[in-house]
């Protein structure tokens, strides 16, 4: 997603909307190899031309496929991202990571894009469909909350038969 400062200056002062759909499932992959595939990149948004800087207001919509962190299988992640970023002709006007640099008298919205949407990325899905997942393995289950206080209990009452003894003695009045 390109475009020219000359082509632009027309609409100076103006909001110029654009909307595009792009495919970087290639990209994702090549950087984070939990991406199994993507959907096409629905992307919408706003120019606006100020003097000495444009601003691009963008919306991403689509999807991501990443395996699930319990059973490795396929989930579709959606996501939304919505950001405002600012392109400039000069390194000083640069404040923080939503200005970037023109490329000359071009402005590339691509990289600012596949930046965002490997931000996006989460570390980790976990699948509705958890009837494949592993419940138990060699010294180990998967218990819930419930089953867990339960425990807790059941320990919390059980007393060392060699300390039973020394239970009541703060009850025992001396004499």
């Amino acid at each position: 997603m390109k475009w020219s400062l000359i082509q632009l200056q027309k609409y100076r002062g103006k909001k110029v909307p654009f909307e595009q759909e792009i495919d970087v499932t290639e990209y994702l992959k090549k950087h984070n190899h939990d991406v199994r595939s993507a959907s096409l990149v629905k992307v919408s948004g706003n120019i606006t031309v100020r003097q000495d800087s444009v601003l691009i207001d963008l919306v991403l919509d689509g999807t991501f496929v990443l395996p699930c962190a319990r059973t490795f299988e396929d989930v579709i992640y959606p996501y939304h991202i919505e950001s405002v970023e600012t392109y400039v002709n000069k390194e000083e006007k640069i404040l923080d990571e939503t200005h970037h640099m023109m490329d000359g008298d071009k402005i590339d919205a691509l990289p600012v894009m596949e930046e965002l949407l490997l931000l996006e990325i989460p570390m980790q899905v976990y699948s509705d469909n958890v009837e494949n997942a592993l419940s138990e393995g060699n010294d180990w289950n998967v218990i819930t909350e419930e089953e867990l206080e339960q425990q807790a209990k059941q320990e919390e009452t059980k007393v060392d038969p060699r300390l039973a003894g020394l239970a009541d003695f703060f009850d025992k009045k001396e004499d």
